[in-house]
């Protein structure tokens, strides 16, 4: 066994403690049977114990394998009960095995004396992948953090990911001595102070390679959007949050205007105040209010103003309800409390301050020239007594809510700035939470904690990690660094890759290969399991001489997803790791609600509801009876799923029968009988009832209109394919794969309507599926670049919506046409990305 000195024994006891705590928080959840906090607890106890492990092989020694042996099946245990909800057991194993286990393995480890790490040993590297932090900082940060590092006793080294050379594990760093600035050559700081805090996908290859050697203060903690879904996730404070909405189109903002009247539009991604407006409806018209500069439009220039301010970019801003926190004086104000970790690891209120407006603005932003003044004086000033109450409890809130969200994302989190406000009303509310908060009036007293917290991680030898951060295990991935693989010889041409499920697609990928060539671009295929997550290199698949070819290359530019899985249970760690380079698709995987599209279709201004087919979600067997009455015949499908599984034809016959059919089966069934079989069908699934459509060529066989769209080069909507999909002859629901056959558009729309029908009809059909594509697409956030419509044709020749499939509509026999929209869209998607690139550096 080799022996473990001081400062490693120091970390192990330090994170038995931590796992100790976890356990006593986790087995007090089980108790009161609160099982996804629960879940999420044990997760992190897990995580833990990982922890040690790691630490313990990378010393390696087998110092307590006993002990740490027997937890490893206590923890397997738990999980198996976990499962199986048994709350009872689990909390029986908690108290009498694993945490009497987890104290034997921290005395195993007592053979040492005191930790000898001394604070003049302890140096802290102050680093920014982009740039040297000395040109991202204020001066004022640096020259506190430098005073504070010498009264602590602690050296500061300033530095980038390219003063970074990981064989030697050596930086070249800026130091500060005896009044003057050196350039010195030395070995990895024991902790660094991070700042600029991104996604993993952003980071580059020496962030990554750094995290896994040295301990990081700071971690990713989402945009504005990410962190108000974990509270409503975990419910606790959720109710703080001010009720907002994604900008996705116009008549999101007139809808929400029209409910609440006033409101804030504020950019996902904003900081410091700016871009954000004020706006209130006032009769026909609408005041808009940026900072101090008020504008009144009118309707046709209100919406211009939307589409050139907050719709230029998708999903780039939210509205907000409006919460009227004023002075008496009609300043607006807010809260901010600058929360940190000082150098026992404890949260602390490094400073708490109101951030008071001008009268003729939205804002309280001190950056965009508001004020402020002590916390109880203007509380007690603004609300009399209560204001004293008022000061208190929301010292105390801003505790308890940063310590709710540290649990959240692991205990990782270091500092936040908490945007607090209070109405007229005395109700608190939370506007945001920042990462890295300005410090503009306060920098000594947040050096302190700054300079103390990271002490305290590396006296203690406390790796963090958070969810956003951590690096996933998944069997059998590639590893770039024991393959004998070649590199891929790029250019610098955009790289496009097309995510799969293995090499499926073939044809299409091999069309992809050709377009990508024309198209002057790189290309490759890669699955999952190709993901080097450590090293963020793929192993690739190239097409070269008429065969796929595996080679490393880097992550690509755009993403072409064919995969299709996000949101599926085990691929989002996928999905999170390739957050940032943009995807051809983002939407979520498998079906979406059918429910949920016709009823955003139907409240929406853009389109002529009479191409909706009546429909209504099934929440009792009256529903679907009520429908066979008002109609005659109808179809019964499932909520979410394939149209072709699932797909009941209803009709009322004579004499009180039932006629049904589900795809071939046909059969009669008496009201009593058919009561009962479609109360077990409801019983496996959600279901809507809706008007059927009766679409029959001159020769009896049903069919429907298939318009596959893509965006283009342009990313704009384009035709990909137009095309009549006809069943077997007599079949009540169309069946394309058992008989049927796929046919011309031109031909069929004139051999079933006639020769001087085709144009109009043809220019119907492609009026009606652009309307709906491009405004299904504002309906979602979420970036869609391909969309199928089928439509039904009544015998009035009217057009009658059936279905969007938003996941993998059929391509078969014209893949190179889908692979002549796919490629140009993605490098379109690559020359986006650079563009907005610029304009943010």
């Amino acid at each position: 066994m080799a022996r473990l000195n001081d400062k490693q024994i120091s970390q192990v006891h330090h994170i038995i403690d931590t796992l100790l705590e976890a356990t006593e928080h986790f087995s007090i959840l089980i108790k009161k049977k609160e099982l996804n906090q629960s879940i999420y607890t044990f997760t992190s106890v897990v995580e833990g114990f990982d922890t040690i492990n790691r630490l313990l092989n990378t010393y390696q020694t087998t110092h307590g394998k006993k002990e740490r042996e027997k937890i490893e099946q206590y923890l397997l245990l738990i999980a198996q009960h976990l499962e199986k909800g048994n709350l009872i057991k689990t909390s029986e194993i908690l108290q009498f095995s694993f945490s009497p286990q987890l104290r034997r393995l921290k005395e195993a480890f007592t053979e040492t004396s005191s930790n000898t790490l001394d604070k003049q040993d302890i140096t802290i590297g102050v680093y920014f992948d982009k740039t040297n932090p000395r040109n991202a900082y204020p001066e004022e940060r640096i020259n506190a953090l430098i005073d504070e590092s010498e009264q602590q006793g602690a050296r500061l080294l300033f530095f980038s990911s390219n003063d970074v050379d990981l064989n030697k594990r050596e930086i070249n760093a800026d130091f500060f001595k005896n009044g003057d600035w050196q350039r010195i050559s030395t070995s990895f700081p024991d902790i660094i102070h991070n700042i600029g805090v991104v996604s993993r996908s952003q980071q580059s290859i020496i962030d990554r390679k750094l995290r896994r050697t040295t301990p990081f203060t700071s971690f990713f903690v989402g945009n504005k959007l990410y962190l108000p879904k974990k509270l409503v996730q975990y419910r606790k404070y959720a109710e703080l949050l001010v009720f907002f909405k994604m900008v996705t189109n116009d008549s999101i903002i007139f809808d929400f205007l029209a409910e609440h009247n006033r409101a804030v539009l504020k950019p996902i991604l904003g900081r410091r105040g700016e871009n954000i407006y004020y706006i209130e409806k006032k009769g026909n018209h609408y005041l808009i209010l940026d900072h101090k500069q008020e504008h009144m439009l009118g309707n046709k220039k209100f919406h211009e103003w939307i589409q050139n301010i907050v719709l230029k970019e998708k999903n780039s801003y939210m509205i907000q309800k409006y919460v009227d926190s004023q002075t008496k004086n009609g300043e607006p104000f807010d809260i901010r409390a600058h929360m940190q970790k000082n150098g026992e690891g404890k949260w602390q209120i490094t400073r708490i301050y109101p951030r008071i407006g001008s009268k003729k603005s939205i804002l309280s932003n001190i950056s965009r020239g508001g004020r402020t003044e002590e916390l109880d004086t203007l509380l007690i000033k603004e609300f009399g007594e209560k204001g004293k109450l008022y000061s208190s409890e929301i010292r105390q809130l801003a505790h308890d809510l940063t310590r709710h969200l540290d649990k959240l994302y692991g205990s990782a989190l270091d500092e936040l700035g908490l945007d607090l406000t209070i109405d007229k009303s005395g109700r608190f509310w939370l506007h945001e939470v920042n990462n890295g908060p300005q410090s503009t009036y306060h920098e000594k007293e947040r050096a302190v904690n700054t300079i103390g917290y990271a002490i305290y991680l590396a006296e203690n030898g406390i790796v963090n990690t958070n969810e956003l951060q951590s690096t996933p295990d998944m069997k059998e991935q590639f590893n770039a660094r024991s393959t004998d693989l070649t590199w891929a010889n790029l250019d610098n041409n955009p790289r496009i890759a097309m995510l799969v499920n293995g090499i499926d697609d073939e044809e299409l990928a091999v069309a992809c290969a050709y377009v990508a060539k024309y198209e002057d671009v790189n290309f490759y295929l890669f699955n999952p399991k190709d993901i080097d997550f450590d090293e963020m290199l793929i192993r690739g698949h190239f097409y070269e001489n008429n065969k796929w070819v595996e080679k490393i290359v880097e992550y690509p530019d755009v993403i072409y997803d064919r995969l299709r899985l996000r949101g599926i249970k085990g691929y989002n760690l996928v999905y999170q790791e390739l957050d940032g380079i943009p995807f051809t698709n983002e939407f979520y995987g498998n079906s979406i609600s059918k429910l949920e599209v016709y009823d955003k279709l139907t409240e929406t201004k853009e389109i002529d509801n009479n191409y909706l087919i009546p429909y209504q979600e099934v929440k009792r067997i009256r529903d679907i009876f009520n429908y066979i009455e008002n109609y005659g015949q109808i179809i019964l499908k499932p909520e979410i799923g394939s149209f072709a599984q699932g797909v009941h034809f209803i009709s009322k016959e004579s004499n009180d029968t039932y006629f049904v059919a589900i795809g071939e089966k046909e059969a009669y069934y008496n009201e009593i009988s058919l009561s009962n079989y479609l109360r077990d069908l409801i019983k496996k699934g959600a279901f809507i009832v809706q008007k059927y459509i009766e679409t029959r060529t001159i020769d009896g066989q049903p069919f429907d209109i298939r318009v596959h769209m893509m965006k283009n080069e342009n990313g704009e909507w384009s035709f990909v394919k137009i095309y009549p999909r006809v069943g077997v002859y007599h079949a009540i629901i169309l069946v394309v794969r058992k008989g049927g056959y796929i046919g011309k558009i031109d031909s069929f729309l004139e051999r079933n309507y006639g020769r001087n029908n085709v144009i109009d009809m043809k220019k119907q059909i492609e009026d009606l599926s652009h309307n709906i594509v491009t405004t299904f697409e504002q309906l979602y956030d979420e970036n869609i670049n391909e969309l199928a419509l089928d439509f039904a044709i009544d015998k009035s020749m009217n057009m009658n919506l059936i279905e969007i499939n938003v996941n993998k509509p059929g391509i078969v026999n014209f893949e190179f046409d889908v692979a002549k929209h796919a490629i140009p869209y993605a490098k379109y998607l690559s020359e986006k990305k650079n563009e907005d690139n610029k304009e943010l550096y």
